[in-house]
């Protein structure tokens, strides 16, 4: 070890004194496999300005994690910083100014925690009741700062917001300035792959696009929101549980019709059992969907934000990206439906081919007011109306043409 830290020191360069009350040298003795000889990993610590430096040139593939884009120095402080204050955390002095560090971490919080309560898009890495109980905690510590437990829960709060200042490109002109901006030019996408995700949309009656966006103020420029992903997560997690009721209804509706005298007797092939059989293969494909994703997304939906990470780039690696994570998500509502509209044609054929002339005359007014009334609520609810997407396109065409008929010159 000795030899080491000699081998290191001998690096600097002529004339160079480090301060040792200011400056660390950390080094570890690592064995390298392919080599089959002993290296000397070190860094130093610079505690004045919050930083770590080497005497070699450095890959920054770690460093950076993944961001791109990392070329000012003054946001790539951001990113050795995070590494200061992650050295601090596991390995604490207690010569540090504590104090002056509380009492800034204690700005930093209440600036998140304004942030937090005035603003939905908030860039803090907590949520309000976690930035009140870190308020409660440095409010601890006020009264008797010191030691290395201190420097431990300083250092840990101050890595996170520093982290965050990072990824979000703080300083900068191209910074991110609330949670729904993204930072990085959008990528055209192949128009085979936008033209089957549309199809998918309409075959899944816009489920998908639904969850695109909640994704999509999620997952910004491939980095998670920590508040938001729980929020997102506990959102899935209530969904898919009252799918799973409702799929459960619905397959006990599927089977008591199937008992059903009317339709026991009837052939396997008519439209009837063909129309509740289907149903009955979407309901238990929503059921199963449902309870697997419920699972999944205990497993990972409590993870950090590293885990988070990459976990949704692994599920967005293929060519189809969010949208993918978007089109499986919308599943079980997907084959939910799919179900009940299966249900509904089986039900209807039953009712209106084999009932008396005034039975189908009440019920088929009655199904037709239904079926209005929810055609109606459908498309009043939808983003996209064909409707006014038409009259703007005819409203463009028609000035077009008066402008070029103005245009024209008179040839008499």
């Amino acid at each position: 070890m000795d030899s080491c830290v000699d081998e290191v020191l001998a690096l600097l360069p002529p004339g160079l004194q480090l301060d040792c009350d200011k400056i660390e040298l950390v080094v570890q003795l690592a064995w390298n496999q392919k080599a089959r000889a002993r290296i000397c990993r070190y860094y130093f610590i610079d505690h004045d300005k919050h930083l770590l430096f080497w005497l070699h040139e450095l890959s920054t593939v770690n460093l950076f994690c993944g961001v791109q884009g990392v070329e000012k120095l003054s946001h790539i402080k951001y990113a050795v910083e995070h590494q200061y204050w992650q050295h601090c955390e596991m390995y604490p002095n207690g010569n540090l100014p504590l104090t002056q560090l509380l009492k800034e971490l204690k700005q930093v919080v209440v600036h998140a925690s304004a942030e937090t309560i005035t603003t939905d898009v908030s860039l803090s890495p907590f949520d309000g009741d976690e930035l009140s109980k870190i308020l409660d905690l440095i409010g601890q510590l006020g009264e008797d700062v010191g030691g290395a437990y201190s420097v431990c829960v300083i250092a840990r709060f101050m890595r996170y917001f520093t982290r965050a200042k990072f990824f979000n490109f703080c300083g900068l002109p191209a910074a991110r300035l609330d949670a729904d901006q993204k930072v990085y030019k959008k990528k055209k996408k192949n128009k085979l792959i936008l033209v089957l995700s549309w199809a998918f949309n309409v075959a899944m009656f816009g489920a998908p696009q639904s969850h695109m966006e909640e994704l999509r103020r999620v997952w910004v420029d491939r980095s998670i929101n920590s508040p938001r992903w729980k929020n997102f997560n506990s959102n899935l997690s209530s969904e898919w549980s009252g799918i799973t009721i409702y799929s459960t209804v619905m397959m006990a509706v599927n089977v008591s019709f199937l008992a059903v005298p009317s339709v026991s007797i009837q052939n396997s092939g008519s439209v009837t059992i063909i129309s509740t059989y289907l149903s009955i293969f979407c309901i238990v494909g929503s059921l199963v969907v449902s309870l697997f994703l419920t699972r999944q997304n205990r497993i990972y939906g409590q993870e950090s934000a590293d885990t988070a990470v990459q976990f949704l780039t692994k599920m967005t690696g293929s060519a189809f990206g969010t949208k993918a994570v978007a089109t499986v998500h919308s599943l079980p509502y997907a084959m939910l439906l799919w179900g009940m509209l299966y249900f509904m044609l089986g039900f209807s054929y039953q009712v209106f081919t084999s009932t008396p002339t005034l039975t189908l005359a009440t019920t088929g007014s009655a199904c037709g007011l239904v079926v209005l009334f929810t055609l109606w609520l459908v498309y009043a609810a939808r983003d996209f109306h064909v409707s006014t997407r038409f009259l703007v396109w005819l409203r463009a065409s028609i000035c077009k043409a008066r402008n070029e008929t103005r245009i024209q010159p008179d040839t008499a």
